[in-house]
């Protein structure tokens, strides 16, 4: 299940705001347990780590970062967060940019839903078509081309970190059928979902 960044299991880690304004928010985070996590980030973010090593899959890549290491996370991202502590706790500062783009927020959270953009429009208190002409502008696709995006996305996150089969991460990712979960994750990634499982 993919969250709002800001309603991340708070038991999971201790979180600290050491900054904020208008215009920007630091926050320091400690984890002492491993944790596996999916996030849909609305603001740029910087990510730090201080100590700790964590994986993260972002627009499709994979990241391990280890201590030292700084990674920019673009509005609007999804990622997906793994974290393995075993002696020493993992500890990063995360400095938070601009204004959050809340009105994403329910279809990333929901990315694999079969919910209708009607459904998202209303949420919005817009009709369809000016939902999708506001969505064009703002984030620079149309609203199925960008669930498209982050439904492959998460498809590629499945194959090659949880090791799921195709057909589990075509249906998990919210596409019902196989050939034409094949078709789009070739044209987007330029092999097939079984070579990405390899």
């Amino acid at each position: 299940m993919i969250r709002l960044y800001e309603n991340f299991n708070q038991h999971k880690a201790k979180v600290e705001l050491l900054y904020a304004d208008g215009a920007m928010k630091m926050a320091f985070c400690q984890y002492r347990r491993s944790s596996e996590d999916a996030f849909f980030i609305p603001y740029t973010t910087l990510t730090y780590v201080r100590e700790g090593r964590k994986v993260i899959f972002l627009n499709g890549e994979c990241y391990d970062m280890k201590a030292g290491d700084t990674l920019l996370v673009p509005k609007n991202s999804i990622l997906y967060s793994d974290i393995r502590v075993k002696r020493e706790p993992f500890v990063s500062l995360n400095l938070l940019l601009g204004d959050a783009d809340t009105l994403l927020s329910p279809m990333a959270c929901h990315i694999a839903d079969r919910m209708q953009l009607q459904y998202y429009a209303g949420m919005h208190n817009m009709s369809l078509s000016t939902f999708k002409r506001w969505f064009k502008k703002e984030v620079g696709c149309s609203p199925g081309q960008w669930m498209i995006e982050k439904r492959l996305q998460q498809a590629k996150y499945l194959l090659q970190h949880k090791r799921l089969s195709v057909k589990e991460a075509c249906y998990n990712s919210g596409f019902e059928d196989v050939s034409y979960f094949i078709r789009r994750y070739k044209q987007a990634f330029g092999h097939t979902p079984g070579q990405a499982a390899i």
